[in-house]
């Protein structure tokens, strides 16, 4: 049945106000929005503007409408410089009927400022035809300046790291390194970007300081990143990539996302190696004015017991002075010698007694930071070793060790502190009579040096020698003693006097063949008294 005139009347009305709602319906949406929204013409001219957009570049809606868009708001760069419209990528749009997307350019209010965008420019077709575009576009300041904000918080915190004195590194949930700082690559010997992406504990961490290998599982590192807990350590090893190792302090402290989910750990980490030597030097320090002080206490004990003995001897030598004599006249069997033995025994004990007085007096002036130089007079070298044999000739024949002398008579006097050196001597024999077996002997010898202005002499003894790891160590800071109750100081005092002479020692030794000390002395010093020493 055909429609009357009624009907098509009827559904022209309806269709009329269905379009109506629609228009109204698309107007309210393009009121509501908030992003800037308008529709150009193929030349570019407004031909809708919704209220987002004129606020935002500072116009009524009515003033923009037939104008032309690009000379009002896009005639300039954020650079200042002029924008040609054919550049412009909404003017591409009307002309190419291409989608056109940006958000790295700024749009120009009426007032003249500028402000960033970012927007789409999408083409309008009418059955096919191209009939203009539709600029959809916001205000991003809000996010530029968040943009920005970040962007300084990282560029700090790439300064801090950059500039940090501690290794800094970050690693990822499989032990990986995400970012490594200069201090970090320095301490470990790599390149900057040599570390990165690579893991990190095959790489340092991948023995300890025994040598022995250090499973991942049970590195408190890796453990930052498996159980989400802060791990320290004191004093772990690291290696660097040449294959050497240093102790390091490190805290490793786990990384969260925005989920909070573990994302990983960030490693702080220094080289104590300073640090602990200086602790050792500390400890050292302590110890040894620990030893400065019972030395003091020592020292002065010793000065103490000292008097009595010396004023014992005195008395002893007026009591066989006094009694002797008379013996001696009625000529008692063996008083003669008696009397000439003990004179010679109460000598030794007073001439040793008052060595031991200065020695004593050194300690004293150690203790208070006071050490003599050496003093340098002409000695007979002769005269040394034989006060030095008679102190000892006691206690070699109750060994069964014969001492004995070669050829120092014939030396030349030579510039020397003779207390210093009899205490070198003293020390060389002394511990070599209680090595030689009974029937052995111990030798000082002496002869011209090799350098015209030299002496040398040996200390040779017929005992059982030395083991290797003795004798190579004999005179450095790891000497070491074989006697039961020796302390090694022996050798250092040698040394030492050895070394004030400005001369040298060297030994030769083999188990079972005997030990044969060489010392080198120059004949004159630098500097030298002019007064020929006594006997001290």
């Amino acid at each position: 049945m055909s429609p009357t005139p009624e009907n098509s009347q009827q559904d022209n009305t309806d269709l009329s106000q269905m379009l109506k709602h629609l228009e109204q319906h698309h107007a309210l949406i393009l009121q509501a929005a908030g992003e800037g929204i308008f529709g150009l013409d193929l030349e570019g001219r407004h031909t809708f503007v919704n209220p987002a957009a004129a606020n935002m570049l500072g116009y009524e809606p009515q003033e923009l409408l037939g104008q032309p868009s690009h000379a009002l708001w896009h005639h300039t760069k954020a650079d200042g410089t002029p924008y040609p419209q054919e550049q412009c990528p909404n003017y591409a749009t009307y002309k190419d009927g291409q989608v056109h997307r940006g958000d790295n350019e700024v749009f120009w209010r009426k007032d003249g400022t500028s402000f960033p965008v970012e927007y789409t420019s999408t083409p309008i077709r009418h059955e096919g035809a191209l009939v203009g575009a539709v600029v959809i576009f916001q205000d991003i300041t809000y996010r530029r300046q968040c943009e920005k904000a970040i962007e300084q918080f990282r560029r700090h915190n790439d300064m801090i790291l950059q500039a940090a004195g501690e290794g800094i590194f970050g690693l990822d949930l499989e032990g990986h390194h995400t970012f490594v700082n200069p201090a970090a690559n320095a301490l470990l010997g790599y390149k900057p970007g040599e570390l990165f992406g690579t893991p990190s504990h095959i790489t340092w961490h991948h023995t300890k300081s025994d040598g022995s290998p250090y499973p991942a599982e049970k590195c408190p590192i890796y453990r930052a990143y498996k159980d989400g807990l802060v791990h320290q350590g004191e004093d772990e090893l690291f290696w660097k990539k040449d294959g050497t190792s240093f102790p390091a302090r490190y805290t490793s402290t786990p990384i969260w996302d925005d989920q909070g989910k573990l994302a990983g750990a960030v490693v702080t980490f220094q080289d104590i190696t300073e640090k602990k030597r200086m602790a050792a030097q500390l400890v050292e320090e302590a110890k040894l004015a620990e030893v400065t002080r019972v030395l003091g206490d020592i020292g002065h004990d010793i000065k103490n017991m000292l008097m009595p003995v010396l004023s014992g001897a005195d008395l002893l030598k007026d009591e066989l002075d006094e009694q002797f004599p008379t013996l001696i006249r009625k000529k008692a069997k063996g008083a003669e010698n008696s009397y000439a033995n003990s004179l010679d025994l109460i000598r030794m004990i007073v001439t040793n007694a008052r060595r031991i007085q200065d020695r004593v007096r050194e300690i004293a002036d150690a203790v208070k930071g006071v050490t003599s130089p050496p003093h340098f007079t002409p000695c007979r070298i002769g005269d040394i070793v034989n006060g030095v044999l008679d102190t000892l000739r006691t206690y070699a024949a109750e060994k069964g060790i014969t001492l004995l002398t070669n050829g120092l008579d014939a030396l030349p006097v030579i510039d020397a502190d003779e207390r210093r050196l009899f205490n070198a001597f003293y020390n060389l024999i002394n511990n070599a009579i209680p090595e030689v077996p009974h029937g052995g002997s111990v030798t000082v010898g002496g002869s011209r040096g090799g350098h015209p202005d030299t002496v040398e002499l040996t200390v040779a003894d017929t005992g059982k020698g030395m083991p290797p790891e003795v004798r190579d160590r004999l005179f450095t800071a790891e000497a070491i003693s074989t006697k039961k109750e020796g302390t090694g100081l022996g050798t250092k005092i040698v040394k030492d006097a050895i070394d004030l002479h400005h001369g040298h020692i060297t030994v030769e030794s083999e188990e079972g063949c005997g030990t044969i000390f060489r010392l080198v002395l120059p004949i004159t010093q630098v500097v030298s008294s002019p007064t020929r020493s006594g006997n001290t």
